[in-house]
């Protein structure tokens, strides 16, 4: 379906009018052939306010000088004078009419109204058009805020839940004197909010962060940090565990890619979070 324009809409308020050239009456029908339900409420629009005026416009009698004249053509011709057949040899024949007067200023002002009129309905729709698009577009970004809002709620309770803990990592030998990383925790949900700064990664690497669990520490990847142009990231997880098994946060440097062994870290460990009991 071609693309609805604006121009579109003064086409369809022309056409109703009856002014619309030919090369534009091509254009709108071939768009409408297409299906647009905007032009097609425009023009049952258009259409109905000109019909309204053309209907209340006073009704204009011929002259007795033109009725004379156009009786005296038809009875040149040889025809009857009342309705009935014409005879085979006048079929098809045309009698110019020439009316001697002009019409009256009555009826060109009824004829500006309903342009004018036209070119109003027209102007209100559009700007009616304009305004549901807008209210429309307004209406989805509120709903995306709200659902950012509730979002960012949600996983702000980790940080004011009564028993929550903050796991502070610390950079091993291995590690970068600037990183810095915490790790709000909540127990009860197992949710975890780890922030981290100055985690842009080398050339050709990338940091993994993993849970430390168990007994016998068994680490587990929670994932890649991905840090923006400023080196910060934020990583929210869901489940970071049994809190009675979990020990310590930990961070390694890796190829880029990561370890690609989910148990186990390839590259040296760069920071250390242990949890407290």
């Amino acid at each position: 379906m071609s693309e609805h324009r604006e121009e579109h809409l003064d086409l369809c308020a022309a056409y109703a009018l009856g002014t619309l050239d030919e090369a534009g009456r091509r254009e709108l029908e071939a768009h409408l052939a297409e299906g647009c339900p905007q032009c097609e409420a425009a023009l049952a629009d258009f259409g109905a306010a000109t019909v309204l005026l053309a209907a209340s416009s006073p009704r204009v009698e011929p002259s007795p000088a033109l009725k004379g004249k156009v009786m005296a053509a038809i009875q040149a011709s040889g025809a009857p004078a009342r309705a009935g057949a014409a005879p085979a040899a006048d079929r098809g024949r045309v009698v110019e009419m020439r009316p001697r007067s002009r019409p009256s200023f009555v009826t060109w002002g009824w004829a500006a109204a309903a342009a004018a009129l036209a070119i109003a309905t027209g102007i209100s729709w559009n700007t009616a058009t304009r305004l549901r698009t807008e209210l429309d577009a307004n209406r989805q970004r509120l709903a995306k805020v709200e659902q950012e809002l509730a979002y960012e709620q949600q996983w702000a309770s980790v940080v004011n839940a009564p028993l929550a803990k903050v796991v502070e990592l610390a950079t091993t030998p291995d590690g970068a004197a600037d990183l810095k990383a915490r790790a709000p925790y909540d127990p009860t949900t197992q949710r975890a909010v780890l922030v981290f700064e100055n985690f842009k990664a080398p050339s050709g690497s990338d940091y993994e962060l993993w849970a430390i669990r168990g007994a016998t520490p068994a680490p587990a990847s929670l994932g890649l940090i991905k840090a923006d142009e400023s080196g910060r990231a934020i990583l929210r997880l869901e489940n970071v565990g049994d809190p009675a098994t979990l020990g310590a946060f930990a961070v390694s440097l890796e190829k880029a890619g990561g370890s690609g062994n989910p148990a186990a870290p390839a590259g040296p460990v760069v920071m250390l979070g242990k949890v407290a009991s």
